[in-house]
């Protein structure tokens, strides 16, 4: 079969803009059908190239956005972090962006973490209504992670494991050390107008380190905590 240069070079321009319109579909936020969604911009302002996270993404390289983020939009809750894999294997220098919103808004991240975001996931269901308790082996809601949504008198694999944590719904939850006895904190979530979270380092609520092994939904402690955003 033989192509005439002319046939050949239409084809490939057909093909390149199939591409691009393909690219164009894939990186633009029309109407996400997932209760929580993250719009990743390459400059401030939410402007620039984007693309739009539903789903934990370990790895942004594989999506071709690696080290690229200025500033986000969307609801839910969200982590940002500077390494792959959500900083696993990482102990220094590491830093996680918080992004929390009932409802589609926008954040520019800091001018020292601009370009450096590498991976990104949610807490809990992606529901901020839902209610979950969610424990993280590193500070700052890194590394590996287990969702509770009930009582648990033990925590298994991650007993005395908890370096931070992270609550969404309405119910507040009450942490202890093992099998609801020994220290006890009852963690609620602020309300982002009808949807809650709430977010901690370990030692932010005065619980050792590594020693969260069973919680139980609702208020059951004299001390409380009630989660205040950043301003």
């Amino acid at each position: 079969l033989f192509l005439s240069p002319v046939v050949v070079e239409n084809m490939i321009s057909h093909l390149l803009v199939a591409t691009l319109c393909l690219y164009g579909a894939s990186g633009q936020t029309v109407d996400p059908s997932g209760p929580s969604y993250l719009e990743l911009y390459t400059m401030e302002g939410a402007t620039g190239a984007s693309i739009t996270i539903e789903e934990y993404t370990h790895d942004l390289s594989d999506i071709g956005f690696d080290d690229l983020v200025k500033s986000v939009c969307g609801q839910g809750a969200w982590m940002m972090y500077n390494f792959h894999s959500y900083n696993n294997h990482h102990w220094q220098d590491t830093w996680t962006e918080l992004f929390i919103s009932a409802s589609h808004s926008c954040h520019d991240l800091p001018v020292t973490r601009h370009g450096d975001v590498s991976s990104v996931r949610f807490a809990g269901t992606g529901d901020l209504q839902d209610e979950t308790l969610n424990i993280y082996h590193g500070m700052d809601w890194s590394q590996g992670e287990e969702m509770f949504i009930r009582d648990e008198d033990w925590f298994g694999d991650y007993n005395n494991e908890a370096t931070s944590l992270i609550i969404t719904g309405q119910s507040p939850w009450t942490v202890y050390e093992h099998s609801y006895s020994g220290a006890a904190i009852c963690l609620e979530p602020y309300d982002y107008g009808g949807a809650w979270t709430g977010a901690w380092n370990t030692w932010d609520i005065g619980m050792p380190n590594n020693a969260i092994s069973s919680a139980r939904k609702g208020c059951f402690a004299e001390k409380v905590l009630k989660f205040q955003p950043k301003q």
